[in-house]
């Protein structure tokens, strides 16, 4: 049974939300977590960065990542448009340390993980909550209005309320602070492909980003787990969606005729699902945090 006051109140169940819920209740705060979907669901962003290690030991996840099926990250290499790759940049030639091993990561397991930590710190976690409204007294938060997915409707007191809401960026809206940042308004298509060529031995895992021969767009080529791929090609939103009357899959083909290097690895891969597109995915908020708010 949800209560009507916690301590704190984090919206958004990713692992920024996951995250702050799983620090703050392990200092015996009472912390709920809401979270519209239910996961498992299906997120992007699976390349992970080796400075995210010290995170992961301080929530307690090192053991559970070593653990998990994830592919090890240890590189990144850049591909011209051209088709000229550089060389690769490997971490642990800068750090020598593990924390330069860092992870590709499926995002439904990964997030389920975080999120599951974060209930096992201590925080109250409820999923299929979608909050409409944070309330205010002047310029404090003071908490939120939940729909439930049985339909119900509670409002949730709370002396410090946490957006970690990402893109549909709740409290920025409501006190019009979020902007968009200009330089990178950005588009995106993308999909996974199974069967796909990898590189071996340690150059399996690497992030790899392919120019195209126009440098218009470039593509992402993330190795995962279970012989998959996530691949997608990332434009400015008015050349990739806006001045093109064509369906997705139509543009996603455009491009890669035009990134030979591309081609060549998806030759003969199984595309797994529908291209997804997402656009304007960068944006800036100039206050980020108030009387008993905060953006994460």
């Amino acid at each position: 049974m949800i209560a009507d006051q916690y301590d704190v109140v984090v919206i958004g169940g990713g692992p920024a939300g996951s995250t702050t819920a799983a620090l703050v209740a392990e200092y015996g705060h009472r912390v709920l977590l809401l979270e519209r979907e239910e996961f498992p669901r299906f997120q992007i962003g699976e390349s992970l960065m080796p400075g995210t290690y010290w995170s992961f030991k301080r929530l307690g996840l090192l053991d559970k990542l070593k653990k998990s099926a994830f592919v090890k990250k240890y590189s990144v290499q850049f591909f011209s448009g051209s088709g000229k790759g550089s060389a690769p940049f490997y971490f642990h030639l800068h750090d020598p340390h593990e924390s330069s091993i860092t992870y590709q990561v499926l995002r439904s397991e990964f997030d389920l993980m975080m999120m599951d930590n974060a209930r096992e710190k201590g925080a109250e976690v409820v999923q299929g909550a979608s909050v409409h409204q944070v309330h205010f007294s002047g310029k404090r938060a003071t908490g939120v209005q939940v729909r439930y997915r049985d339909g119900q409707i509670s409002d949730v007191s709370a002396s410090v309320i946490v957006d970690a809401t990402g893109r549909s960026a709740l409290i920025s809206r409501r006190l019009k602070t979020k902007t968009i940042e200009p330089k990178l308004k950005k588009a995106s298509i993308f999909t996974h492909y199974k069967g796909a060529f990898r590189d071996e031995g340690i150059d399996e895992g690497a992030t790899l980003i392919l120019h195209t021969q126009d440098k218009d767009s470039w593509f992402w080529y993330i190795p995962l787990a279970d012989d998959v791929v996530s691949v997608g090609v990332v434009g400015g939103l008015d050349y990739l969606l806006q001045n093109r009357k064509r369906t997705p899959q139509e543009i996603f083909e455009e491009e890669l005729d035009k990134c030979i290097r591309m081609q060549e690895r998806l030759a003969g891969a199984e595309q797994l699902f529908p291209m997804k597109v997402t656009q304007d995915f960068s944006y800036r908020s100039y206050t980020f945090a108030g009387e008993g708010w905060v953006l994460v």
